[in-house]
C-alpha cells in the first residue's frame, strides 16, 4: 500500500527529510568564521572534574570586543535552574548584587537546559549584541541583553574570575 507513494520522488523526498536523522543540526562554530580553539581547561572540585571548558575565537586569538564562543562539557548532572542560579551568583560576586536578579535568573534559565555527564552547552558571544546558546546541535535560546551576555562570559574571562588558573588556560599562551 505504501509503494505507490514512494514512486513519487517528491513524496519520497518529503518522507526522507522528515526523518529525524536526516535533519541537519546547527554548527554554532560555523558562525565564527575561521574559529579555532584558543585554550581549554577544567574546573575541579576536591580533585573531581566538574566540567571542561574550551574557548574559541577567529584564528584562535581571543579579543574581548570580537565574537567568541565558550563550550562547557559537564561531568555531572545539573538542572537548568542550578546552572542559572550558580551563574547569577558568580555574576554578582564579580559585579555586585543586581537589582533585577529575578529577571536575570529567568533569562539565564531560558538559555540553559538540564545536563548530564558528557552533555555540553556552547555559548557564542557577540559583544555589544548578546549571545546565543546551543547544545547537541540545537539552539537553546538567546540572551538579548548585551550587558548580561558580557557579565555571563566574564564568569570565565573577567580578570576577577573565581578561577584565574582556568581563565589562563582558556586564554592560552597567546595572551
Amino acid at each position: 500500500m505504501i509503494k505507490p507513494f514512494l514512486r513519487s520522488p517528491l513524496i519520497f523526498l518529503c518522507l526522507l527529510l522528515s526523518h529525524p536523522a536526516a535533519q541537519a543540526s546547527i554548527n554554532p562554530l560555523a558562525q565564527l568564521p575561521g574559529s579555532q580553539q584558543v585554550g581549554a581547561g577544567e574546573l575541579t572540585w576536591f580533585g573531581m572534574t566538574v566540567y571542561q571548558a574550551s574557548l574559541f575565537a577567529a584564528a584562535g586569538v581571543y579579543k574581548p570586543d570580537l565574537p567568541h564562543a565558550l563550550k562547557i562539557e559537564y561531568a555531572f548532572s545539573f538542572s537548568a535552574y542550578q546552572l542559572a542560579k550558580q551563574s547569577l551568583k558568580e555574576i554578582e560576586r564579580i559585579h555586585g548584587q543586581q537589582p533585577d536578579r529575578d529577571s536575570l535568573l529567568e533569562q539565564l534559565q531560558a538559555v540553559f537546559r538540564d545536563v548530564e555527564n558528557g552533555d555540553y552547552i556552547l555559548g557564542v558571544h557577540y559583544p555589544g549584541q548578546g549571545a546565543n546558546f546551543y547544545s547537541a546541535g540545537e539552539l537553546l535560546g538567546r540572551l538579548e541583553s548585551s550587558e548580561l551576555a558580557e557579565m555571563f562570559f566574564g564568569i570565565w574571562l573577567n580578570p576577577d574570575t573565581r578561577e584565574p588558573r582556568l581563565r589562563n588556560q582558556l586564554l592560552g599562551s597567546r595572551r
